[in-house]
């Protein structure tokens, strides 16, 4: 008999923080020139994995692993088979867990991706960004478009039949058109799946200067949504299925991992910056690289703070996240009956943006990128009951009294 897992899914994300150089758009927390300190923060990992174990209520395996970055494929093939040794070792990882690696092109070769199957990786996130020559530069990449194809190639001939492509739309004076073939390009490829992202631009970063200084114009919101809307078009019309606001996966190859954070699964982070949220509590590493090191091999907690997660913000953030994915979230049926009797919510869905099964409320293609607003309002029409409940409660027992 086949044993079924019931328990809610755990994952594991690992934070390597290296790169060859940080892009201007880029603010993660990535160090550049700091090479000869790998072997002490792979040392840092290990150390943080049974440190954690020791403060956690988890006991089961991991359903999933992450390796991110940063670009984790930069270090050596050792070095990340002892880390993946140490997280079996230390919390155990479920058969047929999901386990990603990430990896920049330019840096490939068959016989290192092989060493990533081997060391037991099953999944690759590669970083193509666009397949625009032109665009890698506005964008400050170091690859090629050249590089995107032999890393691909690689990937496959090495071993890995379940790669993740990211590509970044709404990139300045880039031409629609150069998207659309960036697109075709990856679709032509076949991997089975798809990341799309629109460039932010994040305040402390080179790109938020230029941007500041007047140097750099950032695409229009509504140049951001054709952008974005045609990536769903031509994503869905070549058998990719949109199951997050960002990401597209043929049949069967979701990513574990990041639905876990969309459907609000408990998870571990180690490494610089990293993020965990077990039993109610979200707690966050430091993000100093210097500070990180010292506080582990003093044997000290890397923990920068932690926040108390409480049954409203839990909320808050099932409602914001669970729409963002093709499932959608559940209603109770008071709040079903909050919703279908707001005006605004009727107009939401006479315009196709949302729509409603028995007490499931999920957003329409036409109403995923409109996300954040939709899960704003949404929320706002919940709240707004729930605030009027209260001050009627309020009334009555002044009344009363």
């Amino acid at each position: 008999m086949t044993r079924v897992n019931t328990s809610p899914p755990f994952g594991l994300y690992v934070h390597i923080p290296f790169c060859p150089q940080r892009c201007p758009y880029c603010g993660f927390a990535v160090v550049t020139g700091n090479d000869h300190l790998r072997e002490r923060y792979v040392e840092a990992l290990c150390a943080e994995l049974g440190q954690a174990k020791k403060s956690t209520t988890h006991q089961r395996p991991l359903d999933s692993v992450f390796v991110g970055g940063g670009t984790p494929s930069q270090l050596e093939a050792e070095q990340l088979d002892r880390l993946l040794s140490a997280v079996a070792r230390t919390y155990g990882i479920r058969d047929g867990a999901e386990i990603t690696i990430e990896a920049n092109p330019g840096e490939s070769d068959r016989i290192r991706y092989a060493d990533f199957c081997r060391i037991g990786f099953n999944r690759i996130s590669i970083g193509a960004q666009s397949f625009c020559d032109a665009s890698l530069r506005r964008l400050g990449r170091q690859h090629s478009v050249a590089d995107i194809l032999k890393a691909f190639e690689c990937a496959t001939t090495g071993g890995f039949s379940n790669i993740n492509l990211d590509l970044i739309f709404s990139i300045p004076d880039v031409a629609e058109a150069s998207w659309r073939a960036s697109l075709q390009s990856a679709i032509n490829l076949g991997p089975q799946h798809i990341s799309t992202y629109g460039l932010i631009i994040e305040e402390g970063t080179p790109f938020y200067t230029r941007v500041s200084e007047g140097h750099l114009e950032p695409l229009t919101d509504d140049e951001d949504a054709r952008q974005y809307r045609l990536a769903i078009e031509m994503l869905g019309s070549s058998g990719y299925v949109q199951y997050e606001v960002s990401n597209f996966a043929q049949s069967g190859y979701r990513s574990h991992h990041n639905w876990g954070y969309w459907t609000g699964a408990e998870y571990l982070g180690v490494g610089l910056s990293a993020h965990s949220y077990a039993a109610g509590v979200r707690s966050w590493n430091l993000k100093n690289l210097t500070d990180y090191l010292e506080r582990m091999e003093s044997g000290l907690s890397p923990k920068a703070g932690e926040e108390q997660i409480d049954a409203v913000t839990e909320r808050r953030e099932a409602v914001w996240l669970g729409l963002r994915t093709c499932d959608g979230i559940e209603v109770s049926e008071d709040e079903r009956l909050v919703l279908v009797e707001d005006s605004r919510f009727r107009v939401l869905v006479r315009d196709a943006l949302i729509h409603m099964v028995d007490r499931r409320l999920m957003l329409t293609s036409a109403g995923f990128p409109l996300a954040d607003a939709l899960g704003t309002e949404i929320l706002a029409m919940l709240e707004k009951d729930e605030i009027e409940c209260e001050t009627g409660r309020r009334d009555r027992a002044g009344v009363i009294g």
